[in-house]
C-alpha cells in the first residue's frame, strides 16, 4: 500500500568495499558497528519518519535491518571508488518514491557517528 502523507526520510549510504578501511561501516565502536549509531539516532528522531540504508553489501544491509532500518540494495555500478554519491542518492530516492511520498530527504553520513540525541530534531523543521 502506498504511503499517503508527506514524510521525512533519512538515507544512509554505506558502501561495502571501502578503499581505506575494509567494511568500515561494520567496524565496532563501543561494541556496536559504526553504522548502528547513525541508524539509531535517525530512528529516535521525532522528525524522521523512515530510516533507510543503501548498500551493495548484504552484510551491511542485514545488520541495518536488524537495527530497524529499511534497506535498499544498491547496484554495484553505484558502489565503486569512482561512483558519484549523487547518483546513489538519486537511486535511493527513486526507490523510496515507489511506495512513499517524500517531503524531506536527509543525508546522514555513517562515518560521523558523534551526534547528540536531539541533533536531527533541531535541524529538521516539519
Amino acid at each position: 500500500m502506498r504511503e499517503r502523507k508527506n514524510t521525512t526520510h533519512a538515507i544512509i549510504l554505506a558502501r561495502g568495499n571501502s578503499k581505506g578501511i575494509k567494511n568500515k561501516n561494520l567496524v565496532k565502536i563501543k561494541n556496536k558497528p559504526l553504522i548502528y549509531w547513525s541508524i539509531i539516532k535517525a530512528i529516535k528522531s521525532k522528525n524522521i519518519d523512515y530510516t533507510w540504508v543503501s548498500s551493495d553489501s548484504k552484510k551491511i544491509l542485514n545488520k541495518s535491518a536488524k537495527f530497524g532500518a529499511k534497506i535498499i540494495e544498491r547496484p554495484k555500478k553505484l558502489s565503486t571508488d569512482k561512483s558519484l554519491s549523487e547518483l546513489s542518492w538519486i537511486h535511493a530516492i527513486n526507490h523510496i518514491k515507489k511506495n512513499y511520498k517524500i517531503k524531506t530527504a536527509v543525508a546522514i553520513q555513517p562515518t560521523s557517528p558523534i551526534r547528540s540525541k536531539n541533533d536531527f530534531d533541531h535541524l529538521i523543521l516539519n
